[in-house]
C-alpha cells in the first residue's frame, strides 16, 4: 500500500520538507501547519515551503509563521500535499527534482502523478482527511494545533461540510478532532464572519461585474488589474469570492475571471449538473467535479468567449 510506503520513508528520512501549490487555500496550509507540527514530534528536521503570498485570513494557523521562503534547504524526503500537478509547485518543482524521494498526497481527480510516491484519494474531502491518517499511522498524537490546522483545511474545503464531498468519513475525522483540542469557534469566525476593508472592496468589485447567462444558470464575475489597485488588494484575497456567484438562487455553474499581465485566472463552481473539472481541464487546468480552475493566455473578454462557450456546451449535454 502506497500510504504504508509514505510512512516508511517519512520514518527513515532525518530531514523531510513540506510543499504545496500556488494560491494556497485552507487546505494546503492547514495541511501544512498540521503536518509540520505533528512531523517535529518525531524529532526530524522538518521545513514548509510555498512558493507565494500567503492570504492574510490564515494568519491564525497555528505555526503559519514557519511556511517560508526560499527553498535553500537538502532533503531526504518531500511531502508535496493538495497539489495536482507539479507546474503548480512555482520554484518548488526544480526543487523536488532533486530530492531523493517524493510523496504526492492529494485528492484531486486530476492529479498527474508526478512524483516516486503518489497516494491521491478522490474521496477524501480534503488533503488534511490523509493527512489525519497519515499522524495516526504515525502513532503519533493530536495536539491543539494540529487538530486546529487540519480541522480548518477539512472546514474550508467542504464549504463548511455543504459540498457534495462531504462525507460520514469527514464528519468522523472532523469531530476527533474537535475531541482533540481544534478550536472550531476560532476557525469558524476568521474563515467565514471575519472580513477586511480592502476585501470587501474588491469583492464588491466583483458582485458589481456579476451577470446571469442561460436564464440564469450561469454567474459570470471578472476583476480587472485596476480593482486590485484601486482596493489595495492582490491575488491572496480571492478566496470564496466565486462562492457568491454559485450561492445565487437557479445558479447551476458560477464564474470568476481575474485578469492577470497576459493571461485569466478563471476559478469555476458548480451545484449539481456540470462537471467544471471537465471544462478546466479543456484549458490545461483541473481540480474537482464542483470546483476546478486555471489560467489561460489571453485578454478578459477572450477568455470570458471560450470559458462561457464550454459551459453552455455541458449545460446542453
Amino acid at each position: 500500500m502506497i500510504l504504508l510506503d509514505i510512512i516508511n520513508e517519512i520514518k527513515k528520512a532525518d530531514t523531510i520538507v513540506l510543499l504545496s501549490h500556488l494560491a494556497p487555500d485552507g487546505d494546503a496550509l492547514g495541511t501544512l501547519t498540521g503536518m509540520y507540527k505533528a512531523l517535529k514530534k518525531l524529532d526530524k528536521k522538518v521545513y514548509a515551503f510555498i512558493d507565494d503570498q500567503i492570504p492574510e485570513m490564515y494568519s491564525f494557523l497555528p505555526n503559519i509563521d514557519k511556511i517560508s521562503l526560499p527553498f535553500d534547504v537538502e532533503a531526504d524526503l518531500a511531502l508535496i500535499f493538495d497539489c495536482a500537478e507539479k507546474g503548480r509547485l512555482g520554484a518548488a518543482e526544480k526543487f523536488i527534482e532533486s530530492c531523493p524521494v517524493t510523496a504526492n498526497i492529494d485528492h484531486h481527480i486530476s492529479n498527474t502523478l508526478y512524483a516516486k510516491l503518489n497516494y491521491v484519494d478522490t474521496n477524501a474531502a480534503a488533503t488534511a482527511e490523509i493527512a489525519y491518517q497519515i499522524v495516526k499511522l504515525l502513532g503519533l498524537d493530536l495536539d491543539k494545533e494540529v487538530s486546529t490546522s487540519f480541522y480548518t483545511a477539512i472546514l474550508t474545503d467542504t464549504g463548511g461540510f455543504t459540498y457534495e464531498s462531504t462525507t460520514s468519513m469527514t464528519h468522523h475525522i472532523a469531530g476527533d478532532l474537535i475531541n482533540n483540542g481544534a478550536d472550531f469557534a476560532l476557525v469558524a469566525e476568521k474563515v467565514f464572519n471575519s472580513l477586511k476593508f480592502n476585501k470587501a472592496k474588491l469583492l464588491g468589485r466583483a458582485l458589481n461585474s456579476l451577470i446571469l447567462y442561460k436564464d440564469g444558470l450561469v454567474s459570470y464575475m471578472e476583476i480587472l488589474k485596476k480593482d486590485f489597485e484601486e482596493t489595495g488588494t492582490d491575488l491572496s484575497h480571492l478566496e470564496n469570492i466565486v462562492t457568491y456567484g454559485r450561492n445565487i438562487e437557479g445558479v447551476e455553474v458560477a464564474v470568476l475571471l481575474v485578469e492577470k499581465d497576459g493571461e485569466v485566472k478563471v476559478s469555476l463552481r458548480s451545484k449539481d449538473r456540470v462537471d467544471v473539472n471537465k471544462i478546466a481541464s479543456t484549458f490545461g487546468g483541473g481540480g474537482h467535479i464542483r470546483a476546478s480552475g486555471c489560467t489561460v493566455k489571453g485578454t478578459i473578454e477572450e477568455v470570458k468567449k471560450k470559458i462561457l462557450e464550454e459551459i453552455f456546451k455541458e449545460l446542453e449535454v
